[in-house]
């Protein structure tokens, strides 16, 4: 965490020397076609769907809960490069023309995107939010 100003603090992730794959925005600044996707620890730590690859940028907002009864928490705004994702491994192909984006809250506090377990892996936030 970097620290913005006395009791508040920033999140670090997606760090800079991944900005060429995702990338945090403001909401404010959306104004291409997005999914907005929550994802649920109670379903196996991890959100998964399978995405055209025309869908390039992707855009979304992500949404993440502890249980299924709890409130989601707004995680934040993303801009994902799927070609450049797809192309270092932390996303894989899914039939002809579709690629599988698989976001998972491990035991770091960190969501992340990978393939799978014990693959490459990209962290893009911490949650829960602190």
């Amino acid at each position: 965490m970097v620290e913005v100003s006395p009791g508040m603090k920033k999140d670090i992730y997606p760090l800079l020397q991944f900005r060429h794959l995702v990338s945090r925005i403001d909401q404010a600044s959306l104004l291409q076609k997005h999914r907005r996707w929550t994802g649920n620890d109670d379903t196996d730590h991890h959100y998964h769907i399978a995405i055209p690859t025309d869908n390039d940028p992707l855009y979304l907002h992500l949404f993440w809960r502890r249980k299924s009864a709890a409130p989601a928490e707004f995680i934040g705004t993303y801009v994902l490069n799927i070609k450049g994702l797809l192309s270092e491994g932390y996303i894989r192909k899914d039939g002809v023309k579709n690629v599988r984006l698989r976001i998972c809250h491990s035991d770091d506090d960190l969501l992340y995107i990978q393939t799978k377990s014990g693959k490459p892996s990209l962290a893009i936030a911490r949650f829960p939010l602190r």
